[in-house]
């Protein structure tokens, strides 16, 4: 199982972008975990509109800033895999299952 972790905050420019390109590389079991810092702008509703099981929706009380908001997108995952994303970096076909093949042979992989 793979979780994605995402922290969010005010996104709604790319996020709708960035979510299609995650979800068309996961499968039926695997999660993407959203943790919102306190989004002002249609951040939560654009990503609600997607209405996918696979999507998980944390709202921070408070803030948290960036680190703390990816601190607890990672306290929600299940996943064997983690990957981190960024709330405006689409990501390239490919990407899962090309970090997948080099997590077999490393406990890291980091990439841009």
């Amino acid at each position: 199982m793979i979780s994605v972790c995402m922290a969010t905050y005010n996104g709604e420019k790319y996020i709708r972008e960035q979510i299609d390109s995650i979800l068309a590389q996961l499968g039926d079991k695997d999660e993407l975990i959203v943790s919102d810092d306190g989004s002002a702008d249609a951040t939560l509703s654009i990503v609600r509109s997607f209405s996918d099981p696979r999507i998980k929706i944390i709202s921070n009380t408070g803030k948290h800033g960036t680190n703390g908001n990816f601190e607890n997108a990672l306290k929600h995952a299940q996943g064997d895999y983690i990957f981190l994303s960024d709330q405006d970096d689409v990501w390239l076909p490919g990407k899962v299952k090309i970090c997948l093949q080099a997590l077999q042979t490393a406990h890291l992989v980091v990439h841009d």
